[in-house]
This record gives C-alpha cells, structure tokens and sequence, in this order.
C-alpha cells in the first residue's frame, strides 16, 4: 500500500513542481534559460521532504528489545588475554 502511497504523491509533486515554474516564468516574463534543471531542483527538493515525512508517518514505532523478543541486556566486549 504504501507503494500506491508514493506513486500518487509523486505525481501530485510532479503537477505542482511544473506549476511553480509556470508560475516562476510568468512573474519573470520570459522562459527560463534552465527550465528542466529548475524543475529537477524544485521536484527533487519538495520529494525528498515530502517522502521523508511520509516515511516518519506510515513506519511503525520501534520495538524495545524485550518485545522484539530480544535479550535486552548489553553485549560484553570479548575478553583478551595478556
């Protein structure tokens, strides 16, 4: 499910990054020169803090030791002999 997740929301980004450079390109007045690597900024950016958020959101809470059914107590450095 959370594949559906990220391809709808990817397409979302996608929609909303070519409207901001629309935008950005009619307040200028002209095309800009670097059209694709502003749009590439501008999706990459807005995917990497989106998905990082959506990944903080649909993982699970992380187990303790004990109720992962772990032994909780620490692990000793192997003993050398001198």
């Amino acid at each position: 499910m959370e594949l559906v997740y990220f391809t709808i929301i990817g397409g979302a980004l996608y929609l909303l990054s070519d409207r901001m450079v629309n935008r950005i390109e009619e307040r200028r007045g002209a095309r800009l020169p670097y059209r694709s690597l502003i749009f590439f900024a501008i999706i990459f950016s807005l995917s990497l803090f989106t998905f990082s958020v959506m990944r903080a959101v649909t993982e699970p809470p992380p187990e303790s030791p004990a109720e992962a059914g772990q032994d909780a107590t620490t692990i000793q450095p192997p003993k050398t002999a001198n």
